[in-house]
């Protein structure tokens, strides 16, 4: 073996290792992305990595399905292991073997998509927009959710299922074409929004270190409920932030 193919090894050992976690989200937004090409293009008109920009920030979003029968919001996730989480838990958590690890609910994650569409793209607020949490066969989902959270193969079936047309074909031109304006989508918006998560976790946890909720501002304050003492915000019941 030649030292210029241990260099070459080495070096793709070092991606693997460091860039994972994005090259297999990828592959998960691709298979995604695959299935959705399967919709009918005169009916449902897609856009894949979608990324915007709002009062708040940039805002990124795996996939868009417009149509008269509504909005489809898709977060993609290509974890393995189990699977469990809840419709309202801050964090979900992912167990493979005797490891457990957590993650942002992507519930919420696309709650806040949903919410720069809107504001982006100035949508009514009676607009059905569904919300579809996709995550790839290497899962096995234990969750209980109201949110609709499956596997990437039922997306499009799910999709289908939607028959009544709510939307006008004006309207669905419209709002494509302004998403299609509104992309910002860039190596350099990329770098930026990636920025802008980390400064907000780190803001987020400084705000619990000095017992401030981070999701309303308001005091967080022991409190006892039926497992035990627990922190939560004093503004439950309209917060239910617990830490």
């Amino acid at each position: 073996m030649t030292v210029e193919l241990i260099i070459i090894l080495v070096v793709i050992i070092l991606i693997v290792k460091f860039k994972s976690p994005n090259i297999k989200g990828s592959i998960g937004e691709r298979k995604v992305s695959k299935a959705l090409n399967t919709l009918d293009n005169n009916e449902y008109k897609v856009i894949n990595n979608v990324m915007i920009r709002t009062d708040r920030g940039t805002t990124q979003i795996d996939h868009v399905v417009i149509s008269v029968y509504g909005i489809f919001v898709i977060e993609t996730k290509n974890y393995k292991g189990l699977i469990f989480g809840n419709e309202y838990d801050d964090n979900w958590k992912q167990v493979i073997y005797k490891r457990s690890e957590r993650f942002r609910n992507p519930i919420k994650q696309n709650y806040g998509h949903v919410a720069a569409l809107k504001e982006r793209l100035n949508l009514e607020k009676d607009l059905l927009i569904i919300s579809i949490i996709a995550f790839t066969n290497r899962a096995s989902l234990k969750v209980n959710t109201k949110t609709p959270v499956m596997y990437d193969n039922d997306v499009v079936s799910y999709i289908r299922s939607y028959n009544n047309k709510l939307i006008s074909e004006d309207d669905v031109k419209r709002i494509y074409y302004d998403l299609l304006m509104s992309n910002i989508d860039s190596k350099d918006t990329r770098k930026e929004h990636v920025h802008s998560i980390r400064k907000n976790l780190r803001q987020r946890e400084n705000n619990i270190n000095n017992n401030i909720c981070p999701r309303c501002g308001k005091a967080l304050v022991k409190r006892q409920g039926k497992h035990g003492e627990f922190i939560g915000c004093s503004g439950f019941p309209k917060c239910r932030f617990i830490k």
